[in-house]
């Protein structure tokens, strides 16, 4: 269902890996904004605002309004500005013009913000979430943030604004709009300014956009989005050209399609089709993606059998609630049918190796599948379980081998000890032994085998096979565990962000016993800075929910008092790519512990890099009274 990230990954899904802090993580997809926002150029083909004729084209299309009620703001976008070094005051932060709806209870709040609406929820930085309107162009360092009004969804809002009543306002946000000198929220292979000179088809485009993300969004009535789509076609024909004609065509094609077998595996595929999800990864078994993705798992439970229905569908162009994210140069768009079926196809046949990879592989999928079909079925998936390099496994495809532990499981211990032999240092069997943990082979056997899959190979292949043996039996996995924690290495050999020794953690937090956390705390205390971090970073991970939640205090407690400091610079080594608390390239043991126990005590603080000693200082100190209401066990 996906490709490999082009690293070498922990022993977790590749997600969890990147480090799915929350802080980390928005930090990590910020936008970040040139100081040219603040520099109006204005475009010779900009015209005043024409309010009426726009307000008219918004009612007869549906533009989504603000109530009554609704305040016009500047809203964050959770993006900031670089302004280069600063030692006194963090960037500023990046408001655009949108209504507010609502303030909650607990300081989120709903926006309107063009035709979207959006919830806005922890302090970004500690700034406010919304500020008072203003069309004034702010200087960043005097007023502490940023208006930015080059947005397709400022243009919106002038016309929101103008149906209210409030003219100066939607012609002051047009003038800040039609000024730009580019726009954040466009498409990367079109020239917005060119579309300025006729601001009835800019609207329209703008409507036609906000039809489009109607059709990624549970419950869409596609009927309903084909009836108005089709006449705001009709009325700006301009339109009706390139990805958006395409787009209409493929819905006109979805609407008018015949209903489906009940129970084919084509009626799996268009009900895993209209489920919206993020991100699509098989592997991940958390309660989002169990949910959305059930009818592909329960596709590639039938095996081979379902690959010539799946096969008939490649050219499908039926439209589907699954989005290509956008890409360097290449837009979002919204995926096929046709496509879905060719990614489980691929999931099937396991080895994408002989498949190529710029999509272009139908003539190859025939050639497997003619084989196939002369070959017993076991044969064809085992032979597309491992990814190899010459004699050497490099990996583990995890459709195959899911397919085979549903029909086959008496074949998984003979894969297991074929892996041992020939898979490389860094190859990671956890698809494998996470497929054998949830077999159907008795749970004796199961143990047996991953009690002896975990003693063979490296330390990567050993937290692989453990994390998952820890969930099937915490006494078996204690008893291997402990003595590789005794002879553990003070450091790693290769970047912290990707090293198996840290990645034991992951291991740890399944095991609800004291001894085995008070070894880990032994360890971590007599590792390098570096391996330390690490060691501590996962344990606020949201995947691990509620579980051994006051070990992972206590253990986090212990480094209150360690003030050795972690500094990053340049390549830095083995402190290149998101390793523990990247974002902050001066930070002291203790502050990475401040940080986690107050994310898993629920408190709202995100300290950067520009913190202050005395602001650290207070942290610690709400985090140690939080701490004093937990019983917490002594590590």
């Amino acid at each position: 269902m996906h490709q490999p990230l082009p690293l070498k990954m922990p022993p977790v899904s590749r997600w969890q890996a990147i480090g799915v802090r929350s802080e980390n993580m928005k930090t990590l997809t910020r936008l970040v904004i040139v100081a040219s926002l603040i520099v109006a150029t204005g475009h010779s083909d900009a015209k005043p605002l024409d309010a009426q004729p726009l307000v008219e084209i918004a009612k007869r299309h549906q533009l989504p309004m603000p109530s009554n009620d609704a305040r016009l703001v500047l809203a964050h976008t959770k993006g900031r500005m670089v302004l280069g070094n600063q030692s006194t005051s963090r960037d500023p932060g990046i408001y655009s013009p949108a209504y507010l709806l609502k303030q909650d209870p607990d300081g989120s709040i709903q926006i309107l913000r063009g035709t979207e609406l959006e919830t806005l929820g922890e302090q970004h930085n500690q700034e406010p979430l919304w500020r008072p309107f203003s069309a004034a162009e702010v200087t960043p360092r005097l007023g502490g943030h940023v208006s930015d009004f080059s947005r397709l969804s400022a243009f919106v809002c002038a016309v929101q604004t103008a149906a209210r009543g409030d003219t100066d306002a939607a012609k002051a946000i047009w003038l800040r709009f039609s000024g730009a000198r580019w726009w954040s929220d466009g498409p990367p292979n079109e020239d917005i300014s060119t579309q300025l000179g006729d601001q009835g088809v800019l609207l329209g485009r703008c409507i036609f956009d906000h039809l489009r993300a109607a059709l990624l969004k549970t419950g869409n009535d596609r009927n309903d989005t084909h009836t108005r789509m089709s006449a705001l076609l009709k009325e700006f024909p301009q339109l009706n050209a390139g990805w958006r004609r395409e787009l209409f065509e493929d819905l006109t094609t979805t609407v008018n399609a015949a209903p489906p077998k009940a129970g084919s595996v084509e009626a799996l595929l268009l009900d895993w089709a209209s489920r919206p999800s993020e991100m699509r990864h098989l592997g991940m078994y958390d309660e989002h993606t169990q949910i959305a993705d059930a009818p592909a798992r329960e596709i590639l439970a039938h095996g081979l059998a379902a690959a010539p229905d799946l096969i008939a569908l490649l050219n499908d162009r039926r439209v589907t609630a699954h989005e290509q994210l956008a890409f360097m140069q290449a837009p979002a768009r919204i995926k096929r049918v046709g496509e879905l079926a060719r990614q489980l196809v691929r999931e099937i046949a396991g080895d994408q190796a002989s498949f190529p990879s710029n999509g272009d592989d139908k003539a190859a999928i025939l050639a497997w599948w003619t084989k196939a079909q002369t070959r017993d079925e076991s044969a064809v998936l085992l032979e597309g379980i491992f990814k190899r390099e010459g004699k050497k496994i490099v990996g583990v495809n995890e459709g195959p081998v899911r397919i085979v532990a549903k029909k086959f499981p008496e074949k998984l211990p003979a894969l297991c000890e074929e892996f041992s032999a020939r898979g490389t240092p860094d190859a990671q069997p956890f698809a494998l032994a996470e497929a054998l943990a949830e077999s159907t082979l008795p749970q004796e056997t199961r143990v047996q085998v991953l009690s002896k899959f975990a003693q063979r190979g490296s330390l990567e292949h050993k937290c692989c096979v453990l994390q998952n043996l820890a969930k099937l039996d915490q006494r078996a996995c204690t008893a291997l565990l402990l003595p590789i924690l005794g002879q553990f290495p003070r450091d790693a050999t290769g970047p912290y962000w990707t090293c198996p020794e840290a990645q034991f953690t992951h291991v740890v937090v399944e095991i609800e016993d004291d001894k085995v956390w008070r070894v880990y705390l032994e360890t971590a205390k007599r590792s390098s800075i570096g391996l330390r971090m690490e060691m501590m970073n996962p344990l606020d991970y949201s995947y691990i929910g509620k579980k051994n939640l006051v070990r992972r205090l206590a253990f986090l407690a212990a480094f209150l008092d360690d003030k050795a400091v972690r500094k990053m610079s340049g390549e830095n080594g083995q402190f290149q790519g998101p390793c523990a608390g990247f974002t902050i390239p001066r930070l002291a043991v203790r502050d990475l512990a401040t940080m986690q126990l107050a994310s898993l005590l629920g408190m709202k603080e995100a300290p950067d890099e520009f913190w202050t000693s005395d602001q650290w200082r207070e942290l610690r100190h709400e985090v140690a009274k939080h701490l004093k209401d937990q019983k917490l066990p002594e590590l």
